[in-house]
C-alpha cells in the first residue's frame, strides 16, 4: 500500500523483493487489487512491472542469487521505495547494498521498508533489540518510537544508536565529518544518520485475512511451540530448544495404565520450597507407581513436620526420601541423615562421562524414557486434583504435568558434552512454561535411585523367595 502515495508522481520507482521469484506470485496477485486502476501490468518473468500511467514504475524481484550477481542486478539503481517481504531471510550483507540504492533525484521522501515474522537468530532481532523486551515480546511504550543511527561498521552490533539525530553525530563525529563535503546540501547529522521505526503488526490486525480465512488463526494455534510462540505471539526471543522429547500421548497413555508396582518399595521424592517461593511438592511413589501426592507452600519447620506426617502416612523408610539438595533444600540435609540428597550439578559417573554433562540431565532423560516406554502410571485420583501458583490457576494435575512435560529438552548448544538438559531459567522464560516446573522436577528426582543403588527390601507379597534381598538396579 505504502507506494499508494507516490504512484501519481511520473518520477517514482520503487521494487519490492522476496527471496525467490516464485515467492512472489501473491503479491503480484495482490497488487492488481490496489494498482489495478492506476496502469498496466508488464506479465514477464523477466520484467514483472507495474507501468502506471503517471510514468510511475513499480518492480518486483528476487535476491536469492549470490551477492556478487545481486550488487550487478543493483548497481546504479535507484529506487525512492524499497519494501522487502520476510526480510528476517535476506542476508545482512545484501540489506547494507540495498540501502545505497534506496535515492533519487526527485526529492521523493526516500522509504524502506521491511516486514517479517520473528526470527531470533536473524540480524533483524539485533537490528530492532531496543524495541524488544526481555522476554521476546515487543515493549508497548516503544512501539512505533522513531530512533537514529549510523551503520558504520560490518555487522549490526556495530551500529550507533541514539533518541536524535544529533546524539548519534557526536558520538561518531570523527567517522561523519571524515565523510562530510562541502557540496552536501545538509547538515552532517541529516546527511548521514538514518531514522528507523519498528511497529508491532498483530494477525489481529489484518481484519481482510481474518474475515477471509477465519480458520488460519486456529491452524497457527496448531503448531509447534516455536511457530506458535513466533507467528501467532510475536515473539522475538523464542528459539527450539531441542525437541519435546515427551509427547502428550506419551503421558496420556501413563495415566491409563495399570498400576505399574516394580519393585513394589515406597519411596518419597520432594522438590523442596517454603513460603513465598515455589510450591512445595511431594510424590508418594510405589515401584513406577505414583500412588499420592502432596503439595504446600509453608514454612521451614512446618514443612519439616508435613514432611514427617506425610512419610509416616504413606509408610515410606528416611532411606527412600529424595530431595532437592538445592537452595532451601540444604536445610533438610541435618534432619534426614539417611536421605538421598538430589543435587542438580552433581556429575555422572565416568562410565556415562560424554554421554550426560550431569545427572540431572541423565535423570531426566531416564523419566523421558519411563514416559516413552509406557512405563509409570498415576493412581487416577490424584490426576484430577487441582492445584494453582504462578501462571496457572485451579488446574488438574493432569494438566499440570502435560504443562510441564516441556521442560525434558535437550540444549541443542551443549551438545558436544552429550545429553544437556535445558536450564531452569530457560524452563521459567514465557515462550516455554513461565514457571517453575515443581512437579516434574520432583518426578525426576526419583531416577536417582536407579543410579545410586541402594539396597531395598522388597515387600512380602513380592518375593519370590524368603529373605530375597535384591539391589535396586
Amino acid at each position: 500500500m505504502n507506494p499508494m502515495y507516490y504512484i501519481n508522481n511520473p518520477q517514482f520507482d520503487g521494487v519490492i523483493l522476496r527471496k525467490e521469484k516464485d515467492d512472489l506470485a501473491n503479491i503480484i496477485r495482490e497488487s492488481n487489487n490496489i494498482y489495478g486502476e492506476k496502469g498496466l501490468y508488464n506479465r514477464s518473468v523477466q520484467l514483472m512491472q507495474w507501468n502506471f500511467f503517471s510514468g510511475a514504475q513499480m518492480k518486483f524481484t528476487y535476491y536469492a542469487d549470490a551477492f556478487d550477481d545481486f550488487v550487478d542486478r543493483f548497481q546504479g539503481r535507484q529506487y525512492a521505495y524499497i519494501g522487502v517481504d520476510e526480510i528476517t531471510q535476506m542476508e545482512w550483507e545484501k540489506f547494507k547494498y540495498l540501502l545505497t540504492t534506496n535515492r533519487n533525484g526527485a526529492h521523493i521522501r526516500n522509504r524502506f521498508l521491511g516486514t517479517c515474522n520473528p526470527d531470533p537468530e536473524s540480524w533483524v532481532r539485533t537490528f530492532i533489540d531496543w524495541w524488544i523486551g526481555e522476554d521476546g515480546y515487543p515493549r508497548p511504550e516503544r512501539n512505533g518510537v522513531v530512533r537514529y543511527c549510523f551503520m558504520g561498521g560490518d555487522r549490526p552490533e556495530e551500529i550507533t544508536w541514539g533518541n536524535t539525530r544529533r546524539e548519534v553525530y557526536l558520538k561518531v563525529k570523527d567517522k561523519i565529518d571524515d565523510l562530510v563535503s562541502p557540496n552536501d546540501p545538509d547538515t552532517p547529522e541529516n546527511m548521514y544518520v538514518k531514522s528507523v521505526v519498528f511497529v508491532r503488526a498483530e494477525l489481529d490486525d489484518n481484519l481482510a485475512l481474518l474475515t477471509s480465512s477465519p480458520e488460519y488463526k486456529s491452524n497457527l494455534a496448531q503448531q509447534s511451540d516455536e511457530q506458535r510462540e513466533r507467528d501467532f505471539k510475536g515473539n522475538w526471543n523464542f528459539k527450539a530448544v531441542g525437541d519435546e522429547i515427551v509427547k502428550v500421548q506419551h503421558l496420556e497413555k501413563c495415566f491409563h495404565n495399570e498400576q505399574m508396582l516394580g519393585d513394589g518399595v515406597r519411596r518419597m521424592s520432594i522438590d523442596v520450597a517454603f513460603t513465598g517461593g515455589d510450591a512445595c511438592v511431594m510424590f508418594l511413589w510405589i515401584g513406577w507407581h505414583v500412588a499420592d501426592i502432596e503439595v504446600c507452600r509453608l514454612d521451614s519447620k512446618t514443612l519439616l513436620n508435613a514432611i514427617d506426617t506425610k512419610r509416616s502416612e504413606w509408610r515410606v523408610l528416611e532411606e527412600n526420601i529424595v530431595y532437592d539438595l538445592q537452595g532451601v533444600g540444604q536445610y533438610l540435609k541435618g534432619f534426614y541423615k539417611k536421605a538421598m540428597p538430589f543435587n542438580n550439578q552433581e556429575a555422572v559417573e565416568p562410565n556415562f562421562k560424554g554421554m550426560y554433562d550431569t545427572k540431572k540431565s541423565q535423570c531426566a532423560f531416564m523419566l523421558a524414557d519411563k514416559f516413552v516406554q509406557g512405563e509409570i502410571s498415576f493412581e487416577p485420583s490424584i490426576l484430577d486434583r487441582r492445584y494453582s501458583g504462578k501462571n496457572y490457576t485451579n488446574l488438574e494435575l493432569r494438566n499440570i504435568l502435560i504443562q510441564e512435560r516441556k521442560m525434558i529438552r535437550a540444549d541443542e548448544s551443549k551438545s558436544d558434552k552429550g545429553k544437556c538438559l535445558i536450564k531452569k531459567d530457560q524452563v521459567k522464560t514465557k515462550s516455554i512454561l513461565g514457571r517453575s516446573p515443581d512437579f516434574m522436577e520432583a518426578l525426576l528426582m526419583r531416577m536417582i535411585f536407579e543410579l545410586k543403588h541402594r539396597e531395598v527390601v522388597i515387600p512380602s507379597f513380592l518375593k519370590r523367595g524368603r529373605g530375597l534381598r535384591i539391589r535396586n538396579f
